[in-house]
């Protein structure tokens, strides 16, 4: 019996059937045409993992619950065992899991992921044990769907309405914060040193074309490892804004102008240019501020001067802006201490000092500004652009939001093409 084109158009947005099958499908009923207008849809409305909207700044979405949160008033499981935390490696000072641990008698235990498609893929098989994770606001829908992730309880959070930047409280990937509390602010940019690097990218008419014009710094220059962000990069060298674009042939293209920096300037798939451009060993790199922020604070060479350091940013609209947050896992064995960890992180004097004294990434907490961190010497007047503040996380912010199943599998086989190349 044949699918009606409206189910088949349902099964290929919520992911249950691929391009092709429902290309085979739609044939079989005599109607083509109507994949084409479902692949054309307005990405904004298309259904995400689990049938969740996809979420968009212009567009929040509340995400359904699975499970009421804990309850109010509960004690901490202080049993003095181990507490454990799932996240990027160096990216949460071990001061503060220490003194966390000391504060609640017990011990604090990081284990580490690489990429954030490892973290869903080890949460969702529980190989892995984690009374709290990082989870970024693109992946947050596919965790929820999965149930991997408890809703949260705001008694045991009141530095979230405290501390946080009102335009993070709830945010349009997560209306309310039912699931998440933000832990950083990033934008996308180039980074560069202007004593080896010639061209004053500020000045030129399309910056992002630096990449595409340089042979001199071939062997170099970085692009960073990241499936959405690598294939941006191009997006944005043409003028191409719909970072969350489904349509085959605008991915494609994005990856054809990534294979052409190859013969240009071979760079470097990398996370690490907050250690590579202050020692040297890059001179040119797509980088996340934060790096940039890092590599000034407390990764350059004793001696370094860090004016050296330049970093360039879009234009508030046309920036690609992005934040991680914390969550409460489904399997968490400390459900309160979990709550209590996401509101240590929000302390103003923790997250100060796990941004100034350890990862770089700068918290969306109120009392830390731009004036703040140059007024106190801790960054020069050159990287003032690469803080964000609360105006960066409007409805008009560029963000890469979660893509639908066939879409993530569409940027992440294209960026696979990249990397083996």
């Amino acid at each position: 019996m044949l699918m009606s084109q409206d189910r088949i158009i349902r099964a290929l947005l919520s992911g249950r059937m691929t391009r092709r099958e429902a290309l085979q499908a739609l044939m079989a009923a005599g109607s083509a045409a109507a994949l084409a207008r479902g692949a054309r849809a307005d990405t904004a409305q298309l259904i995400g993992p689990g049938g969740i909207p996809l979420a968009r700044p212009d567009k929040p979405v509340k995400l359904p619950l699975a499970q009421k949160p804990i309850e109010s008033g509960l004690k901490p499981e202080s049993d003095g065992g181990t507490f454990y935390i799932f996240n990027y490696d160096e990216y949460v000072d071990p001061k503060l899991m220490d003194a966390f641990g000391k504060k609640y008698g017990v011990k604090v235990l990081l284990n580490a992921f690489e990429t954030i498609d490892e973290a869903i893929t080890k949460l969702a098989s529980g190989t892995i044990q984690a009374d709290v994770t990082e989870i970024t606001n693109n992946r947050l829908a596919q965790a929820v769907a999965g149930k991997l992730l408890q809703p949260i309880n705001h008694d045991y959070i009141p530095n979230l309405k405290a501390n946080v930047w009102p335009s993070m409280q709830s945010p349009y990937y997560d209306q309310d914060s039912q699931y998440t509390v933000p832990y950083t602010v990033y934008s996308t940019g180039i980074g560069w040193r202007s004593d080896i690097v010639s061209e004053d990218i500020h000045k030129l008419d399309n910056p992002w074309s630096i990449f595409w014009n340089a042979q001199k710094y071939k062997g170099y220059t970085g692009v960073l490892d990241d499936s959405r962000e690598a294939l941006v990069l191009p997006m944005l060298y043409r003028g191409q804004y719909d970072l969350n674009t489904e349509d085959p042939d605008k991915v494609a293209k994005a990856l054809d102008d990534l294979l052409a920096l190859i013969p240009i300037c071979n760079p470097k798939l990398t996370t690490t240019g907050y250690q590579t451009l202050p020692d040297g060993n890059s001179y040119l790199n797509h980088i996340w501020s934060g790096q940039m922020l890092a590599a000034s604070m407390y990764n350059a060479p004793q001696g370094f001067d860090p004016h050296k350091l330049q970093y360039w940013a879009a234009p508030k609209g046309k920036c690609p802006m992005q934040n991680d947050c914390w969550a409460v896992t489904a399997s968490a064995q400390k459900p309160v201490l979990a709550h209590l960890w996401l509101d240590f992180i929000l302390d103003n004097d923790n997250a100060w000092n796990n941004f100034v004294g350890y990862n770089g990434y700068q918290p969306p907490i109120t009392s830390i500004t731009a004036d703040r961190m140059v007024k106190e010497n801790l960054i020069p007047e050159n990287l003032h652009t690469a803080l964000a503040g609360p105006d960066d996380f409007g409805p008009d912010a560029l963000q890469e939001g979660q893509l639908s199943s066939p879409g993530q599998k569409l940027w992440q086989e294209a960026y696979a093409r990249f990397s083996a190349g």
